[in-house]
């Protein structure tokens, strides 16, 4: 008889235990917008008729349209039975329920073979997923503008939910009408954001999608500031005055002209300011080589564009000069001249040797001297007048005469 009793406890141990009719459950979440694989904790409210709580160690069973539950049957503790909800891949909305025996809170259950079905209240919970739950996508463009020479624009897609707050783990794809945009699907991150790059030289629109929600951003493509760069039209020499040409026009419609920059490749550079339509610009290279010469014209808006030219500047080569020296007589006062040829700078010094041990230095081109030609001579003699003439720009000219004394 006690070996019995025992074998009949051991049996119900094994026997699950269920809700008894009339059992009302409600679930219960701490969420009910979750992103792709996020989850939330689903508790189960399990409550007999008159509201007294159930056994401990009910059996309650929960499930789902979308997603998991983990674990699905859960023994209750003080009429509580609790389980984690996983979102999984996928966006839509998870409608979770429960029951237990003939209890559910999702409809009606029989009690038995040809009873009447029993109807027990309940809730279940519903928990929006990923874009699903998205209610507003806003898009912004930095910058909203690009050159028509072509540019770049950072899109940035802000999926919002009923509350405006943003929304992590929402796929979202983007697209342009023109252009190209990198990547073309994203994903938001933990602000509910996602980014992509738009590549284009046009009006473009860029249209984000998030669920069954879009949003919209325009990046407006606006005419450059057009620069014309002319070099030299004589030889480029060192030393010597080169004249470039600037022209320059605003984009057609666009903000007008900030400033013009030029560098001349050689260290030497400036800015001309607001300056528009043709500019002569003057410039000394001190050495020879090849140069690079660069234009940037810069609009009011921030768009620029520039041109470059090269320019080869060669060496410096003496100039000529010529010496005129008239036929003297001796300790008789005579004036020489030196003249610098065709291509000559700004002669800063002339230093004369007169070809007797004597020599002079003047700032022009003419100098007075006189010979003296020793006691007793009888016959004619010859000096050799040698000028150095040197120029503003550093380079010089040597010229030379004889010069014939008479007693």
């Amino acid at each position: 008889m006690v070996l019995a009793a025992v074998a009949l406890l051991v049996a119900c141990d094994k026997v699950p235990l269920f809700a008894p009719t009339g059992t009302t459950i409600r679930l219960y979440t701490n969420t009910q917008v979750l992103p792709i694989n996020g989850t939330a904790e689903i508790t189960a409210s399990v409550l007999e008729s008159g509201g007294n709580p159930v056994q401990n160690g009910t059996m309650v069973t929960f499930t789902t349209s979308l997603g998991t539950v983990t674990p699905t049957d859960v023994a209750t503790s003080n009429s509580k039975a609790t389980v984690i909800f996983n979102a999984g891949s996928q966006s839509g909305t998870a409608v979770i329920n429960a029951f237990s025996g003939s209890s559910s809170t999702s409809g009606s259950a029989s009690t038995g073979t040809g009873a009447a079905p029993t109807t027990t209240t309940g809730s279940g919970v519903s928990i929006v997923i990923g874009a699903a739950a998205a209610t507003t996508v806003v898009v912004t463009a930095s910058p909203s503008s690009v050159s028509q020479l072509g540019g770049t624009a950072t899109i940035t897609a802000s999926v919002l939910d009923s509350n405006n707050n943003g929304l992590a783990g929402v796929p979202v794809s983007f697209t342009t009408d023109q252009g190209s945009v990198a990547p073309v699907i994203g994903t938001t991150n933990s602000t509910g954001q996602a980014q992509t790059t738009l590549t284009t030289n046009q009006t473009a629109t860029v249209t984000v999608t998030a669920g069954t929600k879009t949003g919209t951003a325009k990046v407006t493509a606006v005419a450059v500031p057009t620069i014309t760069l002319t070099g030299p039209t004589t030889t480029p020499t060192a030393g010597l005055t080169s004249t470039f040409t600037l022209n320059v026009t605003a984009g057609s419609g666009s903000a007008p002209i900030r400033n013009v920059y030029l560098d001349f490749g050689d260290g030497t550079n400036f800015s001309l300011g607001a300056s528009s339509g043709s500019v002569s610009i003057p410039h000394v290279y001190r050495e020879s080589g090849t140069f690079t010469v660069t234009a940037i014209a810069t609009d009011a808006s921030g768009q620029s564009t520039s041109m470059s030219i090269p320019v080869v500047v060669f060496p410096a080569v003496p100039f000529t000069l010529t010496v005129t020296a008239p036929t003297g007589k001796s300790g008789v006062a005579m004036t020489l001249t030196a003249t610098p040829g065709a291509g000559a700078p700004v002669i800063v010094s002339y230093v004369w040797d007169f070809g007797d041990g004597k020599s002079a230095t003047t700032t022009i081109g003419s100098a007075p001297h006189t010979y003296t030609l020793p006691a007793g001579t009888t016959v004619a003699q010859q000096f050799i007048v040698t000028v150095t003439a040197t120029g503003a720009d550093g380079r010089t000219g040597v010229g030379s005469a004889v010069v014939t004394i008479t007693p």
